[in-house]
């Protein structure tokens, strides 16, 4: 994990993803360290029967992920 916190500051990356899947400790424990932010990527796999029902499909799941990048990109 040092190696990682030496190379987000080195490159000044301002946040760190994780999946909603996973915990996000490591990502909280990376950001703390480098004064980043944490935000979160959908990989699909974890949809609910509930957001299915919302109308949650690949689509909208990969827009949601491209404008949480587009956030980060834009900082």
């Amino acid at each position: 994990m040092t190696e990682i916190i030496e190379f987000a500051k080195e490159h000044n990356v301002k946040t760190i993803f994780f999946e909603t899947l996973v915990s996000s400790k490591v990502a909280d424990t990376i950001a703390s360290e480098i004064g980043a932010k944490t935000a979160v990527l959908n990989p699909i796999e974890g949809l609910t029967e509930e957001e299915l029902a919302g109308g949650l499909d690949y689509i909208a799941v990969m827009r949601q992920n491209l404008d949480a990048l587009k956030a980060a990109l834009n900082e």
